[in-house]
């Protein structure tokens, strides 16, 4: 616990003594104690108002602590220790709401290569990423991240970009083909000639974004502060008409009691507290309460494409059968293809599984990386694969079913023939598919205040634009093609144009986006820390609707926050009129306030009561 969390303890249990002390008719020890805790809790407030003003940020505490210093001078001890409670109460919720939303959050440097298998001769050793330099030959074993950015000089392999460039596919690696670092081998054993050191590879270049766009964020003031100028202006003018017409200090001092503004400093922390734990229930982590205020205010939504507006995985769409049954078809692919490790191997035993296709297990089985398998089963041979190794296997494919095939991939399908004994029998089609839920969360994104809807990716333009007229998204606000850097560029071309921009996100070629936008907004049930440590909010289920549950949130936090404030600010504009009367004394003014801030409360505790669209 730190000071500060401490101070909101002392006076409760100082307040507590004091009653007791009352009731022992130990008066003058009473005062003592709770002067005792005046002085020592509103200590550091007083120093921190100081600092504040000496940077000329005039916030809403000034009054509070003004109010205490005045009751502590004249006396008022009880009344003083009561505004102290709700001012130190307020600073420490608003404290753990912030500490419970960023707590278990890995950082993304964490995540960088840290070592590579540096080949010397015949010799392989491990050494730090930082030791290997251009023209050095790494090693890169399947299921290990590429340490650095380099050539393949030799091996073949399938390489997992989707984190760096949002490719939502396996790429094919060959002698000549370029990696880079951060990505994933996922199949064979690949010889990389280094091109460029750590510090200048495509990963640091991403850590290096990300922290720059947090560096240059600009700070947040908070939402009762934009009401204290004129508020405290105010009181004051009424304390000192007070004094003026009557010559009692005390009067000047029940109407500054009665003006603490306890409400403006509980309304926002305990709404954005119960908006953060509500969000928490439905799976979404908001790290502090200034995103939710942004979030709420946002009027463009930027979608990158895969894993975020799509599922990030390949579905079978499209099954072409030639001389038997399209069933047959899936049976044969996802039989011959079940001993792959193959990320498409995956995709044909799901959709095989899943129209309950009775497989068969290969007698032999030989997989040719990245290419495809041939399998043995009951004398027969089947092949499964790229259509142009099938042909150099010796299959027969005709030129209709060569332009067939090139039709579809021009669409941006990855297509797997299917051949038994040397005939081709069928063609499957695969692609990344949208989400069940992005078309309903689209269209109820106008009633939540979104009025421009973008999509960012780095997959081919063919492939987004399908995914955007499925998903309803206007065409020209399409972007493709883009790498993460691209991403920023096109995040601050918007910021420009809109005052708060959304980003939704779900890879580590997001993370710089992520940070630059005004809210950041991470899909992590599938992992990527680095996405989760650059967003300000993070959904934690695979459900892309509880982007729209985050953006009806703080719309509603927002909503009640400010009514409260305001509700808040009429009762004690209201009182202040009695207390310049002369009808309030200082210490009945403190209770009057504890009314007003109960109110306050309970309206702020509202945002706890949201009613979903559907359960989910």
């Amino acid at each position: 616990m730190t000071y500060r969390s401490f101070i909101p303890v002392l006076v409760f249990t100082a307040l507590i003594g004091a009653g007791v002390l009352y009731a022992l008719n130990m008066s003058v020890l009473m005062n003592w104690v709770l002067l005792g805790a005046v002085i020592i809790g509103a200590t550091p407030l007083v120093l921190d108002v100081v600092k504040s003003l000496l940077a000329r940020h005039f916030g809403v505490d000034i009054l509070a602590i003004v109010a205490i210093i005045a009751a502590a001078l004249l006396g008022q001890y009880l009344a003083g220790a009561v505004i102290l409670l709700m001012l130190s109460g307020g600073e420490a919720l608003e404290a753990f709401a912030l500490r419970r939303a960023r707590k278990d959050f890995s950082t993304l440097v964490s995540n960088a290569p840290v070592s590579a298998h540096k080949k010397s001769g015949d010799m392989v050793t491990d050494v730090a990423v930082q030791e290997v330099v251009p023209g050095d030959i790494v090693i890169v074993k399947p299921g290990e991240v590429v340490p650095m950015d380099g050539e393949v000089i030799s091996g073949v392999s399938a390489v997992d970009e989707s984190m760096l460039t949002g490719e939502s596919l396996p790429l094919e690696k060959i002698k000549g083909s370029m990696v880079m670092s951060g990505s994933i081998n996922m199949q064979g054993v690949l010889e990389v000639n280094v091109l460029r050191p750590s510090s200048e590879s495509q990963y640091e270049q991403i850590i290096r974004l990300v922290r720059e766009a947090e560096e240059n964020r600009a700070p947040f003031v908070r939402l009762a502060d934009r009401y204290s100028v004129w508020f405290t202006v105010l009181a004051f003018t009424l304390a000192g008409i007070a004094w003026a017409i009557s010559g009692d200090a005390l009067r000047a001092l029940a109407v500054l009691v009665v003006a603490t503004p306890c409400p403006l400093i509980l309304a926002t922390p305990i709404a954005f507290a119960s908006g953060i734990s509500r969000a928490a229930k439905r799976g979404i982590i908001i790290k502090s309460g200034g995103e939710i205020e942004k979030l709420a205010q946002a009027v463009c939504v930027v979608f990158d494409k895969t894993g975020t507006l799509t599922f990030g995985v390949p579905d079978v769409v499209k099954v072409i059968a030639y001389s038997t049954s399209e069933q047959e078809v899936v049976r044969i692919a996802a039989s011959a293809d079940q001993l792959s490790a193959h990320i498409l191997a995956s995709a044909l035993k799901k959709h095989a599984l899943g129209q309950k296709a009775d497989l068969f297990f290969p007698d032999e089985f030989h997989e040719t990386i990245g290419q495809g398998v041939r399998a043995m089963f009951g004398g027969q041979t089947y092949v499964v694969g790229r259509l142009s190794w099938l042909i150099q296997e010796g299959v027969s494919v005709s030129a209709d079913v060569i332009a067939q095939h090139d039709a579809e991939r021009e669409e941006g399908k990855m297509a797997v023939g299917v051949a038994v004994d040397g005939q081709l029998i069928g063609l499957l089609f695969l692609e990344d598919t949208i989400r069940d839920d992005i078309k309903q969360l689209l269209l109820g994104l106008p009633s939540l205040g979104i009025q421009h809807v973008v999509m960012l990716t780095g997959d081919k333009k063919a492939v987004a634009e399908r995914i955007a007229r499925e998903a309803g998204i206007e065409l020209s606000n399409v972007h493709a093609d883009l790498l993460p850097e691209e991403k920023v560029a096109e995040v601050k071309q918007l910021q420009a144009t809109y005052a708060h921009v959304v980003m939704v996100g779900d890879g580590v070629n997001d993370a710089p986006a992520l940070a630059t936008a005004d809210v950041g907004i991470a899909l992590a049930a599938r992992g990527s820390t680095a996405a989760s440590e650059s967003a300000d909010i993070v959904v934690l289920v695979d459900k892309a609707e509880r982007v729209g549950d985050a953006l009806r949130i703080s719309r509603r936090v927002l909503h009640i926050a400010k009514q409260s404030i305001f509700i808040g600010i009429g009762l004690s504009v209201a009182l202040m009129l009695v207390a310049v009367a002369g009808y309030i004394t200082p210490v009945f003014g403190a209770m009057l306030q504890e009314i007003i801030d109960v109110i306050v409360i309970f309206n702020a505790l509202r945002v706890l009561i949201i009613r979903f669209e559907r359960a989910r």
